[in-house]
């Protein structure tokens, strides 16, 4: 019989089963490691998260897993990079770090031919704006202290699916003491009965800060899925909920970047919910939005990029 918190978090993501662990990456972790023997083949998104990307390329090979990354841009590279030995396919969709989304038909039908599993790292939606199981996943990863829990004082992961996967990735987290700490764990359960308050705040606060943006003379693009500009615009508008709380801004200059990422992290009214980081390349920066009012939150990114 699994706890309360693990039943309401399969109840969010529609799955049979969930299971709390340590952080996003044992998370992920874990459930690689539950579906994958030596000899066996993994097709990744060449779209990962680092840490993730790093165990599949470091890890997996040392196990005897052999790890082929797709272009998710390339629909047919998923078939073309299958062999025989392909167990398990691995998405993150919608990407953390750059608001892109991969379109899950194609990964989905060539894992429901084959009979094969389908991991969709879903930590940048959090189920209040994307629930993959209903669009053909078969496992669900979080790292929730991204969205799903209220507080990020400590890492925690969540993985969701069927009875028997959650039981087997149970015995991996055993063996790699993978637990929770208590701690992570109330902060979880809090912050999932504010989940989809908190995060629809976030969705409308990050499309208003993209609507400015996109405006601003400081600013030389926005990606934001919710704009019409976004390469990934039309897929958003058919399976997410909510364009979510991430919005990247490339400014005009690499020490711009650096001097927003550098400045103090509390506004005039005392300490903000959103924060900002260097994105992936030199002249972009990267807002995790939060739940302050719209305007002190306009105010503050004006301030960053005066």
């Amino acid at each position: 019989m699994s706890d309360p918190l693990s039943r309401r978090l399969a109840e969010l993501e529609g799955a049979e089963s969930a299971l709390v662990l340590a952080s996003g990456m044992a998370a992920a972790a874990c459930t690689l490691l539950a579906l994958l023997r030596s000899g066996d083949q993994l097709l990744a998104s060449s779209w990962l998260r680092p840490d993730t990307r790093r165990f599949c390329e470091r890890a997996l090979p040392a196990l005897g897993v052999t790890v082929a990354f797709v272009d998710p841009r390339e629909t047919r590279g998923w078939r073309r990079a299958l062999t025989r030995s392909t167990r398990a396919l691995l998405v993150e969709s919608p990407v953390l770090s750059t608001t892109r989304l991969v379109d899950l038909k194609p990964p989905r039908s060539l894992a429901t031919e084959l009979g094969i599993a389908l991991i969709i790292d879903s930590t940048a939606a959090s189920p209040a704006n994307f629930q993959p199981l209903p669009h053909g996943a078969d496992v669900v990863v979080h790292d929730a202290r991204v969205l799903l829990a209220a507080e990020a004082d400590g890492d925690v992961g969540v993985v969701c699916g069927t009875e028997s996967l959650i039981d087997e990735v149970r015995v991996i987290r055993g063996l790699l003491g993978a637990l929770p700490h208590p701690a992570a764990l109330e902060a979880l359960t809090r912050g999932i009965e504010t989940l989809d308050l908190r995060v629809q705040r976030q969705n409308d606060n990050a499309g208003r800060l993209a609507d400015w943006a996109s405006q601003s003379p400081a600013v030389a693009a926005v990606q934001y899925p919710g704009l019409a500009t976004h390469p990934d615009h039309d897929l958003a508008r058919e399976v997410l909920r909510g364009s979510g709380d991430t919005v990247v801004l490339e400014l005009h200059a690499a020490d711009m970047a650096e001097r927003a990422c550098a400045a103090p992290r509390d506004g005039a009214r005392g300490p903000l919910t959103s924060t900002i980081e260097r994105g992936d390349a030199p002249r972009t920066v990267r807002v995790r939005v939060g739940v302050e009012t719209p305007q002190r939150l306009l105010d503050w990114i004006a301030f960053l990029l005066r």
